[in-house]
This record gives structure tokens, C-alpha cells and sequence, in this order.
């Protein structure tokens, strides 16, 4: 229902074309790398893989200026695997995977969205470490959303049949909310919000979600999660720093994740560096997991990145899971 909404509001802006006002584009990231890839208590696998520095993805976006300075638009956006020639980060994913969403926009009112968005947690979890959205080697967003339901968030960091506000952004300060109402698989109601200053060289966020997932056969989920986070450019570097608390009632589960990361230039490129470690204990667990990753950025152009990137995972108890990959990255 949501890509097609979105679908039959981009049809309807691009039948404008012949007029001035209406502005369109084409984007997205194409990311390849081969490596070795490795969680802790798992095989490795050595492969081809699409998201080692960013997600690969493809995307359109249609906008329309109407008097008044509103401006309604629409952007349609879906993930690629090339190790597997398809799209989607999964096989469930469906084919608008990444955002999908008819938007209004007013410099004095704000942003609003409907549709499949991403979620204020993702967002600021990726915008306050060293490694941007990197869900293949960031320590800390394979702690927070991808490391199994007794210690990272539950649900998707894309939530379907949303609705989103941002408020407009007053002397570097941006309040947004957003509520999603899901008859799907994952039936069940979610809400989260954001505040995020940005004051020169220092930028600070505050996130927190509630996820409620009931759809009358699996074990419910009632789960809450707040972030802080923050990011300092002192000129020869940026520092990077995320706590996390994710409280799961159901399972009795609470999760305390901490995170820290450099970004600093080095020779003809930049050296990312992080570091996260969380405990997650609850009445019958106990578990303390550290990830530390490294990797070496050389931009070839303004729109090509060549890399080599590590990662070591350790949960206590288990194997030690080691990864690497050397890739290139594309942006358009």
C-alpha cells in the first residue's frame, strides 16, 4: 500500500515536468567489497558483499515548488545486493526497501512524511560514529540492531506505514517525531523521536523508541530505547560517542551499549577507528560483547572511495569472529 501511494505520487509530480517548478533526480551508493566476514559464535564466510562501508542502494525523488514555499514530494528508494543480484537487504525485504514516502515541506513549518521511513534511532546511531551507516563493520550499529533479539532493538530501523514530523531547524536545533501502525508480519505499533543540536564544530542528539509487537502467535515485544549521542571536530580529528539503554520487558532484558570513534585524516586519506561494548542482563542472562573495527578510506575522486576495513567481535563464551574487506565505494 505504501509503495504504491508513493508510486502514484511520483507518477503524479513527474506528469508535471513541462513546468519550472518541478525538480527530479536520481541517486544512490553502489558499494562492493570481497573480505572475510565473521560474527562472534559464527562460521566465517568468505564473499562478495554489497554493504562493507554503505548500504548499496538506488533511489528517485520528485519535488514540486507551490506558492507559499510548500513544496510536496515523493522518494522512492530500494536496496542492492550484488553477491546476490537482486535487491532488498533480505530476502523478506520487499522491493521499496529503504525509504518509501510522499512528503510536504515548508521552511517555516517543517517536514512532513508518510510512508516507509527510516527510523530516528538508525539515523542518529549512524550519524554520531565513525562509520556512517556501515551495517557490515560499525561497531556500534551490529550492537545496537544486529545482534539478536536479547541484545539489540527488535523490529526494523525501517518502519512501514509511517507518519514522521521534523520541525524546522531553529539556530541548529531539529525536534522530530514519528508513529508507524503495522498490520504486517510485525503487527504491532511503534513510536520514536529525536532532538539534534548542531552548534559549530559540536553536535549532540537525544533519540528514544517504544516497539509493541503482538500478532498473536510469537512471544509479544515490549520494548523501550533511548540514545545519547555526540560528535567533535577538532580540526586534526572528529570524535564520535553513542550510549545506548534498551529495556526489553517481556524478556526481562535490559541492554546498556556504549560506543566511541574517530575519524582523522591521514596521508591522501582518513583512518576510521570504533570501538562498542555492551552488556545485556536480565533473569537468565548475562552477556558482555565488544566489537572493535578499523579501516583505511582513500578517496580516488569526489564520487570514489577505495578502502580496506577490519573488524574484531567478541562475545563472551564464544568464538572470536574476525572480519576484513578491501572494496570501493560510488556515490551519484
Amino acid at each position: 500500500m505504501t509503495a504504491r501511494l508513493a508510486l502514484f505520487a511520483l507518477l503524479c509530480l513527474l506528469s508535471l515536468s513541462a513546468r519550472a517548478q518541478l525538480d527530479y533526480s536520481a541517486y544512490g551508493t553502489l558499494d562492493l567489497s570481497y573480505g572475510r566476514f565473521e560474527q562472534s559464535g559464527f562460521v566465517h564466510v568468505d564473499r562478495y558483499n554489497s554493504n562493507s562501508l554503505s548500504a548499496s542502494f538506488v533511489g528517485v525523488n520528485a519535488k514540486y515548488g507551490l506558492d507559499g514555499g510548500w513544496t510536496p514530494g515523493v522518494n522512492l528508494e530500494t536496496f542492492l545486493r550484488f553477491q546476490d543480484l537482486t535487491y532488498g537487504r533480505n530476502d523478506n525485504d520487499p522491493f521499496l526497501s529503504r525509504n518509501a514516502f510522499v512528503s510536504l515541506a515548508n521552511s517555516d513549518y517543517g517536514l512532513l512524511r508518510v510512508g516507509r521511513l527510516q527510523t530516528y534511532l538508525f539515523e542518529t546511531s549512524t550519524r554520531f560514529n565513525a562509520f556512517g551507516n556501515s551495517t557490515g563493520f560499525s561497531p556500534a550499529l551490529r550492537q545496537i540492531f544486529l545482534s539478536g533479539n536479547i541484545e539489540s532493538v527488535q523490529g526494523d530501523f525501517y518502519w512501514d506505514q509511517a507518519l514522521s514530523y521534523s520541525t524546522p531547524r531553529i539556530e541548529g536545533v531539529q525536534g522530530s517525531v514519528m508513529y508507524a501502525l503495522d498490520h504486517g508480519s510485525k503487527r504491532g505499533d511503534y513510536a520514536g523521536s529525536s532532538i539534534v543540536i548542531s552548534r559549530g564544530l559540536l553536535g549532540v542528539s537525544l533519540s528514544a523508541q517504544r516497539v509493541h509487537i503482538n500478532d498473536g502467535i510469537d512471544d509479544p515485544t515490549n520494548e523501550t530505547t533511548w540514545q545519547l549521542g555526540a560528535t567533535y571536530n577538532f580540526g586534526f580529528a572528529s570524535a564520535f560517542g553513542l550510549y545506548t539503554d534498551i529495556r526489553n520487558v517481556f524478556l526481562d532484558v535490559r541492554s546498556h551499549l556504549s560506543s566511541a570513534g574517530i575519524s582523522a585524516p591521514i596521508g591522501p586519506g582518513k583512518v576510521l577507528a570504533q570501538i562498542a561494548y555492551s552488556t545485556s542482563t536480565g533473569s537468565a542472562v548475562d552477556r558482555r560483547h565488544t566489537t572493535t573495527s578499523i579501516g583505511y578510506v582513500y578517496s580516488y575522486d569526489s564520487v570514489t572511495d577505495v578502502y580496506v576495513i577490519g573488524s574484531d567481535d567478541r562475545i563472551r563464551n564464544q568464538t572470536r569472529g574476525l572480519s576484513y574487506a578491501i572494496g570501493a565505494r560510488y556515490l551519484f
